[in-house]
């Protein structure tokens, strides 16, 4: 598998793939009792997706869903319709949960991740391009290719690894937790480096990448 060198570069192919599908149960409407700590028994409607986010919402607040419902209640304007009230409350909640996570596993924060690493490190993208990758990753270039010219570095480099991206995601995903080790090779001008490389699934929400940490050149 050929990587070619273009930092900064974005992924657009695919994009409609990740945009997820709605099943019939996800909007065909649940009808629950919950009873209150007072002892109060609420009929309540709800589509699927909307019980599926506040059971997500209970879990991380550490409420039940009687005492969420309650919470929802003391809220609820006069005249409120109570059922709408959850809807937007498990939206609200979703939204926010989403905006830490994009703050949290955003490129930038990914490069910062790249940048620290005191050893060669590099961001790979599911579609074979380097799209972060450190001063110490040059530095190996530099030495161990003999090509001092940063421009050099950056045309024409190839960068190979052993096992296949989608298949090194697909790894990672399934052992979450544990680093995924392969080979690699970097050719430019003629020459070539090999060496060994940990990948790990890189913390970005914009689009699947991996984290390539060089163990051994």
């Amino acid at each position: 598998m050929v990587v070619v060198v273009r930092q900064g570069d974005q992924q657009t192919d695919g994009a409609a793939e990740a945009f997820p599908a709605v099943a019939s149960i996800d909007a065909e409407p649940r009808f629950r009792a919950v009873t209150s700590k007072s002892g109060e028994r609420r009929g309540i409607r709800l589509e699927g997706i909307y019980w599926d986010a506040l059971a997500r919402v209970s879990a991380e607040t550490g409420l039940s869903l009687a005492e969420l419902i309650d919470h929802a209640v003391n809220q609820l304007p006069d005249n409120g319709n109570l059922a709408s009230w959850l809807r937007v409350l498990a939206v609200k909640w979703s939204i926010s949960r989403l905006a830490h996570a994009e703050n949290v596993a955003s490129s930038d924060r990914l490069n910062a991740l790249v940048q620290a690493s005191p050893i060669p490190t590099v961001a790979l993208t599911r579609d074979k391009r380097l799209r972060f990758f450190n001063e110490a990753f040059l530095t190996m270039l530099r030495q161990r290719l003999s090509l001092p010219n940063v421009t050099q570095l950056t045309r024409g480099l190839r960068f190979s690894v052993e096992t296949q991206i989608a298949d090194a995601i697909a790894v990672l995903e399934a052992n979450p937790g544990r680093p995924l080790a392969t080979g690699f090779s970097v050719s430019c001008g003629g020459a070539t480096l090999r060496g060994q490389i940990n990948i790990a699934l890189a913390p970005d929400c914009e689009q699947q990448m991996v984290l390539g940490y060089v163990s051994r050149y």
